[in-house]
């Protein structure tokens, strides 16, 4: 099962100019992967699925496989793990901060 839904796959390709279907094995994977990084440099016990129905999760989550998708085959060295792509890392700040404002209400 995909994390993402049709619109959501279909608007990240879009956004990636990705016109093909070839590489879609590829780009969920790439999805699965920088999901898990996201979610988890939110909070470190999550899942991406806690976070999806965020816009600016999905926007993250754009921007990072974007990032990903154009960055391999670029380096030989497969331990090789592209950064948080530009904006990806505030996106991240927030959505922690409101997260931990969430757990001091509590």
């Amino acid at each position: 099962m995909s994390l993402l839904n049709d619109d959501q796959f279909s608007t990240l390709k879009l956004y990636c100019k990705i016109d093909q279907d070839f590489d879609d094995a590829v780009l969920n994977n790439l999805i699965d992967a920088a999901a898990l990084g996201i979610a988890r440099a939110i909070q470190s016990d999550s899942a991406p699925a806690n976070f999806i129905s965020d816009p600016r999760f999905l926007i993250a989550l754009m921007k990072q496989v974007e990032e990903e998708y154009y960055q391999r085959g670029l380096t030989s060295d497969s331990s090789y793990r592209a950064p948080l792509a530009n904006g990806v890392e505030a996106i991240v700040n927030q959505l922690r901060a409101e997260l931990s404002d969430e757990n001091e209400t509590s």
